[in-house]
């Protein structure tokens, strides 16, 4: 079904990221969110730095309970997960949204059993604010009938619509933040955003300087 080109393995026994926070926040999730397919976007107000990793290593620590797992870049502006797993960028996301093609040409197996990952892609093409609205609801359809659970990495939510259409489409959203990077006011900004959109934040990864 899938292209099978593997990565480089990634372990969740590295120290830039607490193994602990990512299994309690799978923990979490898991109990908070009791059904077949779990969706999800992981976002931060205004912070880009080690959102990519976080959503790596959680990717990983679902796909190693058996659940079979598929990782979008969402962040079409600053791609980047596909580095953490060694594959190309070349086509992805932006190829499935403009009707190029379906996941099954473009999702990428990793080195991790169980995890796909959708990367961004290059594409010039654009991509409009009502094309991403009315592809995501049919996309994450079609996704939750082959997945267990799927992560969507976002840009950061103050800084991009993309981040705030997803979040309105899935099951939860995990916010992550950092000390003296993530302000009060923006945390606020967001959480008051979700809370208006009636979605749910089903972990906060909070990163110390």
């Amino acid at each position: 079904m899938f292209k099978n080109r593997w990565g480089k393995k990634l372990s969740l026994k590295e120290n830039l990221i607490s193994t602990d926070q990512i299994r309690i926040i799978r923990t979490n999730i898991e109990d908070e969110l009791q059904q077949e397919s779990i969706f999800l976007t992981i976002t931060s107000p205004n912070l880009e730095e080690q959102k990519a990793l976080i959503s790596a290593k959680l990717a990983i620590s679902f796909a190693e309970l058996g659940k079979k797992v598929l990782l979008v870049d969402a962040n079409l502006r600053r791609p980047s997960l596909h580095k953490y797993f060694n594959i190309y960028n070349s086509s992805g996301l932006v190829d499935v949204i403009n009707e190029k093609g379906s996941i099954n040409l473009y999702a990428k197996i990793t080195s991790t059993p169980d995890l796909f990952l959708l990367p961004a892609g290059t594409s010039r093409d654009s991509i409009s604010h009502t094309g991403l609205l009315n592809k995501a609801e049919e996309l994450m359809t079609e996704w939750s009938q082959f997945f267990d659970v799927i992560l969507l990495e976002t840009p950061s939510f103050l800084k991009s619509s993309d981040a705030h259409i997803l979040s309105r489409k899935c099951d939860g959203v995990i916010l992550v933040m950092k000390e003296h990077s993530t302000k009060k006011d923006d945390a606020l900004q967001t959480k008051h955003y979700l809370e208006r959109a009636n979605k749910k934040i089903v972990g906060v990864i909070y990163q110390t300087a």
